[in-house]
């Protein structure tokens, strides 16, 4: 039976919607296939988000013509005071636009009436249609991927109730029922916006449509009370709020917002929040000289007109050194941020939908463990009060805030004691995963039920946790944020270790940014990375100008791979035409080096009897060989000259490069888990071998003896090449020995991932090798005469392989896992 399939349809790029993660995880632990649908741009246009599949669509829409005043006035700020227009400003702005917006809407009504409409006219800003342009860009282009994807159930949000409806029109036609549920995530007639579409077309739209949806939740009891009397609906509203998941599986360190700051023990008020005039951040600041011993830490993206307002405010009172922006955390890493402070507080003005408001945030303060400081808002005031987790002030009354936050401090202990286990459950996600599940269930069609495949939320929850640790990048670029810690390696993205290396780095020391950066040659890319650029890119004067503004602005230290350049081809194509430029803005920068990048063939071939670089008799090695050993002898002079710290992977470089550091090759430890399976004793054994790609592992000498076993049926030899990344995976974790390289004399990165999976590896490592490494890898080595030995010898003895094969896990565990790298570069960067 085909299992039945859950489309989350969404008018972003799916990266950091941490409800729409949380919903499509409920789904899958109740057995759905899920994918994830986006609207926009920024990430890949497909991948895995939080372990589920997405997808992105994008078609931009028509843009509104700026109106003239709004132009004028923009003009003259930038020219008079170099920024944007403040809020307050706008709103006198918008007031005028909806004025002219109406004398121009009334002469189209009676120029309607006197003059017939032209074929293909554009819909009448009366409708939704015409308010809101950008719906009908969104479904244009996701209409298509939906109708694809052919999905049992779509999830979605306002904005995309009509291509929602329209997908599941198209399917009942064929006889096939497509559920829609309605995710009402937000109050629509109250939202915060100046711009008068906005405010009267989401209704107009959400009226439309929510009567044909066949389930619908929401956020709070209020919006439910509301929309069920609203819209006359048989079923009130279920309830699934804002809340964070409780149970991740750890990763490292927890980031914390006070490793951003210098202030020791203070009573630190967290906002963590979007950014306007109607949040009320201002008054909480002019509260500060009432409160000569409180910080404030203000959750931020990047500078913009209010961050100014704020800063040029806190200047004015005397108090900008409490105040700090500080970057956004991942989505579902934001309860361990803001466990650091005292008390979280939301200053939110009545505007649009903050009186119903249950945000986000002020569920993941409680699951936190911080006392909550809220403006009287009705929500908010009554879950705060009734919890008796927290005080409330007045809106818009700094004199208020004032006081509540005296009441709170002079009393900590009273208000987390009423922060109970009890409390923390009823405000996580886990407490409302079987409502998304009852829901979903009960409005799709009881034959496609029948092939769901139930698994457990604590299951699918690992993924998130890697993915969170790679948003932490984009979320801190900005300039606004005090300096921290910024380590960049790049350019080459050998085997993806750049970015493995990077998280494992993040989990150790949270307060470091770690990024990944790969400069796309040719081909597209096989390996997860934080920053691709193009070549084109990298010869580009803007480009290059905004790199270098990164750099001076944000970034401390640079790992070179491969001898590459790291700031485009700014000063050049190598790593020492760029080392003054470094060393001239105070950033430490390092090398690292894989493998044939530094390898010198002629020394090799003194050295290994084997060398695939000993009088090569393949053209095309041949070739290779004395490509790299044109590219060694133009590096290794500048690499011996420079003046900082030389990595490499494996021990054997430590040949060409004398006093180097070893930086081992790291890998996913989960992604590479899988149960310990003993060598087959009944069927003959799986023997899998990778080529390389360019011919130097001894795949010959390898094919040669594992196909005659192989008809002596003593083995099943698998050999491949020219895969993706799932499916190494596949054919490792489904062998049961692997054979990586005979002439290169060190184990690579095949063999690291094999020992992680627990299996038993064969490999040659010279003896001048082995006694470099901290203790001998339990790899059973081969040459290219004794690897038929050695095959023959396991055969005979497979329970043998147990015990390397867990010798083999547990070595890489504690090499390869990322923590002695972490370490490596943490010594690097000088934490």
């Amino acid at each position: 039976m085909q299992q039945p399939h859950a489309v989350i349809a969404l008018p972003n790029n799916v990266e950091i919607d941490a409800r729409a993660h949380r919903n499509g995880l409920a789904l899958v632990a109740a057995g759905y296939r899920v994918t994830m649908v986006g609207y926009g741009t920024g990430i890949p246009p497909t991948g895995e988000i939080s372990g589920m599949p997405y997808l992105l669509t994008f078609h931009p829409p028509k843009v509104k013509n700026l109106s003239l005043v709004y132009r004028v006035v923009r003009k003259g700020f930038h020219v008079a005071a170099k920024r944007r227009p403040p809020g307050n400003v706008l709103k006198v702005v918008a007031k005028v636009d909806s004025v002219t917006d109406g004398v121009k809407g009334a002469f189209r009504s009676l120029r309607k009436k006197v003059l017939p409409t032209p074929a293909g006219a554009a819909p009448e800003p009366t409708t939704w249609e015409g308010m809101l342009p950008h719906i009908a860009a969104m479904e244009a282009a996701m209409q298509p991927t939906l109708v694809q994807l052919k999905p049992d159930l779509i999830m979605c949000d306002v904005h995309l109730l009509p291509v929602a409806n329209r997908v599941a029109d198209h399917y009942r036609t064929q006889g096939h029922k497509v559920a829609v549920v309605y995710d009402a995530r937000e109050y629509v007639y109250g939202l915060a916006s100046e711009n008068p579409h906005v405010l009267k077309g989401f209704p107009l739209l959400e009226s439309e449509y929510i009567g044909r949806c066949d389930a619908v939740v929401t956020v709070c009891d209020p919006i439910a009370d509301f929309l069920q009397d609203k819209y006359h609906l048989a079923v009130r509203p279920q309830l699934v709020p804002n809340a964070p998941i409780r149970e991740l599986p750890p990763s490292g360190k927890p980031l914390t917002i006070r490793e951003f700051l210098d202030v020791g023990d203070a009573p630190l008020l967290a906002y963590a929040g979007g950014l306007s005039e109607h949040r009320g951040v201002h008054h909480v600041i002019e509260a500060l000289p009432e409160m000569a011993e409180v910080h404030l830490a203000i959750g931020a993206r990047r500078p913009s007109s209010y961050t100014l307002e704020l800063e040029n405010l806190a200047d004015r009172l005397g108090v900008r050194d409490r105040v700090h922006f500080v970057p956004f955390a991942p989505a579902h890493e934001v309860a361990d941020y803001l466990s650091s402070a005292t008390a979280a507080i939301f200053p939110f003005l009545p505007v649009g939908n903050h009186v119903w408001a249950a945000p986000n945030k002020y569920f993941e303060s409680v699951q936190a463990g911080l006392p909550v400081l809220t403006s009287n808002m009705e929500w908010l005031e009554a879950q705060v009060t009734r919890l008796g987790i927290g005080e409330v002030f007045e809106h818009s009354n700094p004199a208020s805030i004032v006081t509540a936050t005296r009441t709170l401090l002079a009393d900590l202990d009273k208000y987390r004691a009423n922060i109970t286990d009890n409390v923390i459950t009823e405000h996580s996600f886990e407490h409302f995963v079987p409502t998304v599940q009852e829901v979903c269930l009960g409005v799709t069609s009881e034959r496609v039920r029948r092939g769901l495949k139930p698994s457990s939320l604590a299951s699918n929850l690992t993924a998130l946790r890697k993915d969170m640790l790679g948003l932490r990048v984009p979320l801190a670029d900005s300039e606004l944020f005090e300096p921290r810690p910024w380590l960049r390696i790049g350019t080459s993205n050998s085997a993806g270790l750049p970015r493995v290396w990077g998280q494992a780095l993040m989990r150790e020391h949270p307060r470091v940014i770690a990024e990944s950066v790969w400069m796309q040659r040719s081909g597209g890319l096989t390996f997860p990375v934080d920053e691709t650029f193009t070549h084109q890119q990298a010869v580009t004067p803007a480009y290059q100008r905004a790199l270098k503004s990164k750099y001076e602005d944000r970034v401390t230290h640079v790992l070179s791979e491969s001898g590459r350049p790291m700031v485009g081809l700014a000063f050049g194509s190598y790593f020492w035409q760029e080392a003054e430029w470094f060393s001239r803005h105070g950033i430490r920068q390092g090398l690292i080096f894989h493998g044939s990048d530094i390898r010198n063939p002629r020394r090799h071939a003194e050295l290994e009897p084997d060398s695939p670089f000993a009088n090569p008799q393949d053209e095309q090695l041949a070739e290779l060989t004395a490509a790299l050993q044109s590219q060694v002898e133009t590096l290794v002079p500048h690499v011996k000259a420079f003046d900082g710290p030389v990595h490499v992977t494996t021990m054997d470089l430590m040949d060409h490069v004398p006093d180097a550091i070893w930086l081992p090759l790291a890998v996913d430890a989960v992604e590479w888990d899988s149960p310990m399976v003993p060598l087959a004793t009944d069927d003959p054994p799986v023997v899998l071998h990778i080529p390389s790609k360019a011919g130097l592992k001894g795949s010959e000498v390898i094919d040669e003896v594992c196909q005659r076993l192989q008809a002596e049926g003593r083995i099943r030899y698998v050999r491949r090449d020219g895969l993706t990344r799932e499916q190494v995976r596949d054919l490792v974790l489904r062998a049961d020995v692997v054979v990586d390289q005979l002439r290169i004399g060190d184990y690579g990165v095949t063999a690291v991932e094999a020992m992680s999976a627990g299996k038993v590896v064969i490999s040659h490592i010279a003896d001048r090798v082995l006694g470099r490494y901290p203790e001998e890898p339990p790899i059973l080595r081969a040459t290219c005469v004794t690897l038929a030995d050695v095959l023959e010898d396991l055969m005979e003895h497979p329970e043998r392989g147990a015990g390397i094969g867990s010798a083999s896990r547990a070595y890489a565990r504690r090499w390869h896992h990322g923590s002695e790298s972490a370490r490596v570069l943490a010594e690097f960067m000088e934490l």
